[in-house]
């Protein structure tokens, strides 16, 4: 189990400068001059120089400070009368190049118990900023929820808690829509609470719980991986992993659907054996939230049998335990 010692983050890392800069392309008939290319403008970080993307000039530029404030409005309406002193910053997801960001942020007090006789496990509610300079995601906000005892993360599968918008001046207009989308955010944590009951009730043997990760965050391995020494290597790191927070967490908390959950939520947090564990931790922690459903649907199946949920994935999770 990976316990932390959490400390509020500064969101500044992420507020770089970054400006929409007109582009040149030189003169065919004359090299040495050059003319400005109508419509279409460049994304650039400024300290570094660097360039993200081209785009168009219908492009609205939301920089990652400006989607913090708005995010700011949202909490205060989430969490009823909420000020910025009572938000504070628990993680800061982004790559070196700096080409993308999700930033969370929490409240302070409002967190909650799933256990009447443990109220040592608290969950608290986050609501996650996604921003990309490169075109390659959305700006969103999502809603998800945080096991604080190991910072353990999830985006609850509930599509509607989430809602994303196109960098384009008609769609960041939308914004106050996310709002109404949420809805009462105590529902939420009812729904949650009784979720985490029914995975505590179900019995998991231990060693499913590979197949189980296998199936979650949809890992499909072949023999033909024993020709990639790269890729044994990362696997070999996903399974001695794996098998670290199986046993701690069956160990604490006992073989069932919740101590599954935990180790899940804890890889995807920080994920060993992956090609680029930065930019997976935001799908790794969305497929967390869905697995909670998907498996809570299955088990309700009066044929319901661990042979057959994880059939499909069998296989890989051998191949996985033999490297």
């Amino acid at each position: 189990m990976t316990k932390q010692k959490w400390e509020p983050k500064d969101p500044k890392q992420a507020f770089f400068p970054v400006e929409l800069r007109p582009i040149f392309m030189e003169d065919s008939a004359n090299t040495a001059k050059y003319h400005k290319l109508p419509r279409h403008l460049a994304v650039v970080d400024i300290e570094k120089k660097n360039p993200f993307a081209v785009v168009t000039d219908d492009y609205k530029l939301v920089t990652n400070q400006e989607a913090y404030e708005i995010a700011g409005a949202i909490m205060k309406k989430v969490f009823k009368g909420t000020n910025i002193d009572d938000m504070v910053c628990l993680n800061v997801i982004m790559p070196k190049t700096r080409s993308f960001c999700h930033i969370d942020l929490i409240h302070k007090t409002a967190d909650f118990s799933p256990w009447k006789k443990d109220k040592k496990d608290k969950w608290t509610a986050f609501l996650r900023i996604t921003n990309s300079y490169n075109r390659t995601r959305l700006l969103r906000f999502e809603l998800g929820f945080c096991r604080w005892i190991c910072l353990n993360g999830m985006i609850f599968g509930e599509k509607s808690i989430k809602y994303g918008y196109t960098h384009t001046h008609r769609e960041v207009e939308r914004i106050e829509g996310f709002v109404d989308n949420i809805g009462d955010i105590q529902k939420i944590e009812v729904q949650l609470i009784e979720k985490l009951h029914q995975l505590k009730r179900y019995y998991v043997p231990e060693p499913k719980m590979l197949p189980i990760l296998c199936r979650t965050f949809n890992i499909k391995v072949t023999e033909d991986v024993l020709k990639k020494p790269k890729q044994v290597e990362n696997l070999i790191d996903l399974r001695e992993q794996t098998r670290e927070l199986t046993k701690d967490y069956f160990s604490e908390m006992g073989p069932h659907g919740y101590a599954a959950l935990n180790v899940l939520t804890d890889f995807a947090s920080r994920p060993k054996g992956v090609i680029s564990p930065t930019a997976s931790i935001h799908s790794f922690q969305q497929k967390c939230g869905n697995w909670i459903d998907d498996f809570i649907s299955a088990i309700k199946q009066s044929d319901f049998s661990f042979d057959i949920y994880l059939e499909e994935y069998y296989q890989s999770a051998q191949i996985i335990e033999g490297l």
